[in-house]
């Protein structure tokens, strides 16, 4: 078994003696992943070079330029999970102390160190920066899962409203659409079929009223949906290059005469998305129809995606949507997007029922999708999709489990070093 494989943290020994770090290099080089500097310049560029990678820093305090503290201080702020240990001779005793108390160091040894006891210090401070690694990891995703349990509790309200504007409404408007339909042909009978006065009125008040009425059913159609908050099935392996030049052919003759221009930015190498299929598509051609509907002519969207890694190594797709249009008004919010009966600023009569549907969407795929309004003007949409499928909507006491996992072996390291 290799060093990596044993020890996937490495640690960085800065000391101007280089003595002490063939001597360090020489009994512990089996067991870890050593990297060495005789100076804190040097040592902070092998840190900024490996980041995460270095889980312990070791460092002498007197040295030519930055001190050992000095150096501690910077790799705090650069990388604050790392475990930082001064190694000390008896003369610098008050600077050791002074560096533990005030949260620069995690440890200090002096000069000259036993090596058994080095080792121990050393899995100590390992087993440490693993278990701060779990605690940010955990934290992270207990975050996201509050943040994602609030919206599950704003749709599964929203259900029991659809479910019950569906049982009421529908009736009624059935029977409002008849009488519409109707009206036009008993007028001309009531008046002996001669022309009224104004015909224009009646037949355009009737396609006005079964234009609101279609509105009003397609409200109705797109709350029930946004109800059914279960987990989706991603088992269909899509394109999303040709997904979205799908949606933009669907809706060309629309951005042609709107005079709205797109572009699409997304590398031919993207990998494949593992999505639910009908849901995803229905989530695009959505977001297509929210730009259609508050851009003006001679305004512009632009898609991109790109990869991101997280902490713990999982991959999500980022997917971009950007336009330059004046959205809103002063009081109008990102957020508000999302909120279904939030009536915008410049088109009162508007609602945020599509893009609740797709907030629902990405929350059913186990990713987020967030609005920002960017200066002077314009809006940001941003998707963010777990590329592992199996990220789908997971429980609040997994999480749970995990972060009271967490304080435990935290409360434990901190006995530890005490």
């Amino acid at each position: 078994m290799t060093t990596e494989a044993k020890h996937p943290f490495h640690i960085l020994y800065v000391d101007d003696e280089e003595k002490s770090l063939r001597y360090f290099r020489q009994i512990f080089e089996d067991e870890y992943f050593i990297h060495t500097a005789t100076n804190a310049a040097d040592g902070f560029r092998i840190l900024e070079e490996h980041g995460a990678r270095i889980g312990i820093l070791l460092t002498d305090q007197r040295m030519p330029g930055e001190s050992g503290v000095e150096l501690m201080e910077r790799a705090r702020n650069f990388q604050p999970n790392v475990i930082r240990i001064l190694v000390t001779a008896y003369t610098d005793y008050d600077s050791a102390v002074k560096a533990v108390n005030e949260g620069r160091a995690w440890r200090y040894l002096h000069k000259p160190v036993d090596p058994e006891h080095f080792a121990i210090v050393l899995r100590d401070g390992m087993e440490a920066y693993q278990t701060l690694l779990n605690r940010e990891r955990l934290l992270h995703e207990k975050a996201d899962d509050l943040r994602t349990q609030l919206m599950a509790d704003k749709v599964s309200g929203m259900g029991i409203l659809a479910e019950g504007l569906n049982h009421h409404l529908r009736n009624a408007l059935t029977v409002v659409r008849a009488f519409i339909d109707l009206a036009p042909m008993k007028l001309m009978e009531e008046i002996d079929a001669r022309p009224p006065r104004d015909p224009s009125f009646w037949i355009e008040t009737q396609n006005q009223a079964a234009t609101q009425i279609d509105r009003i059913q397609s409200l109705l159609t797109h709350l029930a949906h946004a109800s059914h908050a279960r987990k989706l099935a991603r088992t269909e392996q899509v394109s999303l290059h040709a997904l979205l030049t799908e949606t933009q052919s669907a809706y060309a003759g629309h951005f042609q005469e709107n005079r709205v221009q797109l572009t699409i930015d997304i590398a031919a190498n993207f990998p494949a998305l593992l999505v639910h299929g009908e849901r995803f598509r229905q989530l695009l051609r959505l977001l297509f129809i929210e730009e259609l509907t508050h851009l003006q002519p001679g305004d512009s969207i632009h898609i991109q995606a790109t990869l991101q890694v997280d902490a713990t190594g999982e991959y999500y797709a980022i997917i971009t949507l950007t336009d330059n249009a004046a959205w809103g008004g002063p009081h109008d919010s990102g957020a508000n997007l999302f909120d279904p009966f939030y009536t915008r600023s410049r088109k009162p009569d508007d609602f945020g029922v599509n893009m609740m549907a797709c907030f629902v969407t990405m929350h059913l795929h186990g990713g987020t999708v967030s609005a920002k309004r960017l200066q002077p003007q314009g809006l940001e949409l941003t998707l963010r999709l777990p590329l592992d499928p199996e990220k789908n909507c997971q429980e609040a006491e997994t999480y749970l489990r995990g972060t009271l996992s967490g304080d435990t072996r935290w409360n434990k390291s901190v006995e530890m070093a005490a």
